[in-house]
């Protein structure tokens, strides 16, 4: 339990071992500069943004707090390094550049899986009106909420504020689509640098430096850099984990006759059946097949090499 000279507070800034804590003194809400203890480095224990810590005078005058204590974290990303994340913010634009929904469904898969809450967030909408409601449309009726913005309509704060709560949200996806432009506008300030997309490659090139948390009503938003590609067998996926990223086959799953049933090949399979009567969009579908095919051929690879 904290004592009278410690703190309870919130890690908002991390930079060369130096931690920004976010934390409240007698009601009064400050921001302390923290170094943490070296018990944490021998425990194999790295601080990130959005760890609930403990903080208390270091007697050091140039870095005045040291961290103590390290709550238990309800979710951890590790690109970029982010705990107690409770909502991701995916954001991808409907064209220029044109959407990754592989990437997409990748992500809406670790977030099932860290349970994190995800939320879509279709931009440049007004460059492509009907892609965009299709692709809104697809999500939708998968289960997930998903959000629309547009220059002449961009989100407001107002339509985040409920959906983040008291929690920590992170902006995520490709670079170019308007993440930053849209963390920017939301939290009153430029926070980040926004970037062109390139007339070439037709992707965005990479502008976010850093995360930090900035206050958002009774939560924190986050912008991250940019990405195109995420490896699910890095992140720790199992080809039987699959199925969490896709509700809507996973709710018409549970009828299947077979136990076991991958939903790729097995006849008779009801997903399959689903699918032929267009009750599935083909393209989740693909997807789901070829994540599982993946990591289970990975997987299997893996245990014929051990055997050699």
């Amino acid at each position: 339990m904290a004592g009278s000279d410690t703190f309870n507070g919130v890690i908002t800034k991390g930079v060369g071992g130096i931690y920004t804590v976010r934390f409240s003194n007698e009601g009064i809400l400050s921001y302390a500069q923290c170094a943490a203890r070296g018990q944490f480095r021998l425990k194999g224990i790295k601080p990130a943004i959005g760890d609930r810590v403990t903080i208390m005078p270091s007697g050091d005058p140039d870095v005045e707090y040291v961290i103590t204590d390290i709550e238990n974290r309800t979710s951890f990303i590790a690109r970029p390094p982010v705990a107690n994340l409770s909502v991701m913010l995916l954001t991808f634009s409907v064209t220029e550049p044109a959407p990754d929904l592989t990437l997409l469904d990748k992500m809406l898969l670790v977030c099932s899986l860290r349970d994190i809450k995800p939320v879509i967030i279709f931009t440049k909408s007004d460059l492509n009106e009907g892609d965009s409601e299709r692709l809104c449309s697809v999500y939708t009726k998968a289960g997930y909420e998903v959000l629309v913005s547009a220059p002449q309509k961009p989100l407001t704060k107002s339509d985040l504020k409920d959906i983040i709560g008291e929690g920590i949200a992170a902006f995520a996806g490709p670079s170019g689509v308007g993440k930053s432009t849209l963390c920017n506008s939301l939290l009153g300030f430029d926070l980040m640098e926004t970037g062109e997309v390139s007339a070439k490659i037709k992707r965005g090139r990479h502008t976010t430096r850093h995360v930090e948390l900035h206050e958002f009503f009774d939560g924190f938003i986050c912008d991250t850099p940019g990405f195109t590609s995420l490896s699910l067998e890095d992140q720790g996926v199992d080809y039987r984990d699959v199925l969490y990223g896709y509700p809507e086959i996973t709710s018409i799953a549970t009828g299947c006759r077979f136990d076991d049933c991958s939903h790729r090949k097995e006849d008779g399979c009801v997903v399959r059946n689903a699918l032929a009567d267009g009750l599935l969009d083909q393209g989740r579908y693909e997807r789901y097949t070829s994540f599982y095919t993946e990591l289970y051929d990975n997987r299997n690879n893996y245990k014929h090499r051990r055997k050699q």
